[in-house]
């Protein structure tokens, strides 16, 4: 698996690219957040958590949705040989809204569903 040391500019379509890299090479922990145990990571100096998680099958969908959020906020993507996450750093305003909210982000499949329609 390859993997992007830096965000890139997509210049065709002004998407920041997050990077994509291996699972097995993050620093992974858990830690409390928003009244629950979470993933965490810790890659380039930055914190972040695990947003969402789903088969490797979605990844294109969930690649496209890691362009959206990383037009705003830092983010990270992971792959493993079944699975990939979406991270997003812990002072990203994903991050804050849910904690001054106090409720949980909407799944990634809702999300997906919103495109679709």
């Amino acid at each position: 698996m390859s993997s992007y040391t830096t965000s890139k500019i997509c210049r065709r379509c002004k998407y920041v690219l997050p990077p994509v890299i291996d699972e097995e090479k993050l620093f992974p922990f858990k830690f409390w957040f928003n009244n629950s145990i979470q993933d965490g990571m810790f890659y380039r100096n930055e914190l972040f958590y695990r947003l969402h998680s789903i088969d490797i099958r979605n990844r294109a969908r969930l690649y496209h949705y890691a362009c959206r959020i990383a037009q705003r906020d830092s983010v990270v993507v992971s792959a493993t040989d079944v699975s990939c996450s979406i991270w997003v750093s812990l002072r990203s305003s994903h991050a804050q809204a849910s904690t001054l909210h106090n409720h949980r982000l909407p799944s990634f499949m809702e999300l997906i569903q919103e495109i679709e329609d």
